[in-house]
């Protein structure tokens, strides 16, 4: 049976603070690093476009990625696969997503964010800032979209019959909706920014009701610093997502939004041991370092056991599910493992920190009830 007690023992957490939290600055510079140079894998729910999602029945000899490129390229326009893109529409393709899931391998292709006269799909920066331009832009992206869905199902549908006799040659026409699946995707740019505004104030409110239920629960130095924390959390998170490249969309908000109320958790738990040390008279001349030290000490156990027991739902998650929930579990790693992090090493420390620089050190609170010390 594990054993994970620590009684008896006393980790000087706080006083190692500025390692710990060299190490978090470490990987939230190197997130930036790879966000400035790299950028990250942004969806068309926070980016505007387009993206057309081909589902096939597959088999052991189907092969994926000979698939992808060649629907890469016929998207860009080269619809005879011969290299000429002339008398096609074209498409720019970028961030082409693979899954396979219960005998179907789905292809995601993303085809851009608005379109021009002579129907090329560019990227949103080159939007001309013209409303009637953008109205545009808009309905052009939407019919196209739609407009090339048949197009490409009966090229794909002729693809597989051709290359894959032994498979797909017993198909009539008929049979086409039953191995091919197309689904087309737009979003806009009125969407999108309405998506990223809704985003923003959904982690606002989440951050400023923790803040303000710790602060009448403990104090509004318990809440600053639980605050920071979280921001850590959300900032890590975003450190990995770039360096992994996942996709950032509304699913990924959810998952942040997710973790901002689980790590709070476990940072309110070392606080409420923090503040029943506060109240002991045993403790009353100890300094604040060491109430932290205590505090997350003694809760450690509990807060290694939640953290790995709730990562191996999410692991297996990430290892077994569809696209869409892996895109939900790995963010949701990342932000278990930095919220474990910031609650064990940092959020304690932070306490003591910011009561030195208010200068409440080694203050207990007023009016509290004291017992009669043994003699």
């Amino acid at each position: 049976m594990l054993n994970l007690s620590f009684k008896g023992k006393r980790f000087k957490i706080v006083n190692k603070f500025y390692i710990f939290l060299a190490i978090s600055l470490a990987i939230i510079i190197a997130g930036a690093a790879v966000i400035i140079f790299k950028g990250l894998n942004v969806g068309i729910d926070f980016s505007a476009g387009a993206t057309i999602e081909v589902t096939v029945n597959d088999f052991s000899g189907f092969n994926s990625n000979e698939f992808k490129d060649r629907y890469e390229n016929w998207l860009k326009g080269d619809r005879d696969n011969d290299g000429t893109t002339e008398n096609a529409r074209q498409f720019n393709v970028s961030n082409t997503r693979i899954s396979s899931a219960a005998g179907q391998t789905t292809f995601e292709f993303r085809i851009g964010s608005t379109v021009t006269e002579d129907g090329k799909v560019q990227d949103l920066s080159e939007i001309v800032k013209d409303e009637t331009s953008e109205y545009y832009n808009k309905k052009l992206l939407v019919a196209y979209v739609d407009e090339i869905k048949d197009e490409i199902k009966t090229d794909i549908y002729s693809y597989l019959k051709s290359t894959y006799q032994s498979e797909y040659g017993e198909y009539d026409d008929a049979g086409m909706d039953e191995v091919i699946e197309i689904n087309p995707h737009t979003i806009d740019n009125s969407v999108m920014l309405y998506t990223i505004r809704t985003a923003f104030i959904a982690a606002a409110v989440a951050i400023a009701v923790m803040l303000i239920y710790i602060m009448f629960r403990f104090t509004w130095i318990s809440g600053i610093a639980a605050v920071l924390a979280l921001m850590h959390d959300v900032l890590v998170m975003i450190a990995c997502t770039a360096f992994f490249q996942i996709p950032v969309n509304s699913v990924f908000i959810a998952a942040i939004i997710t973790i901002i109320g689980y790590s709070i958790n476990a940072t309110i738990i070392i606080f409420d041991k923090i503040r029943e040390y506060m109240n002991t008279p045993s403790f009353d001349e100890a300094s604040d370092t060491d109430l932290a030290n205590e505090a997350v000490t003694n809760t450690l156990t509990r807060s290694i056991l939640t953290t790995v027991t709730t990562l191996v739902v999410i692991v297996l998650l990430a290892l077994f599910a569809p696209a869409t929930i892996r895109e939900f579990a790995y963010p949701i790693i990342f932000g278990l493992l930095a919220g474990a992090y910031s609650s064990v090493l940092l959020s304690a420390s932070i306490w003591v920190k910011l009561r030195k620089l208010f200068k409440q050190s080694g203050k207990r609170p007023v009016g509290r009830k004291t017992k009669k010390r043994a003699a």
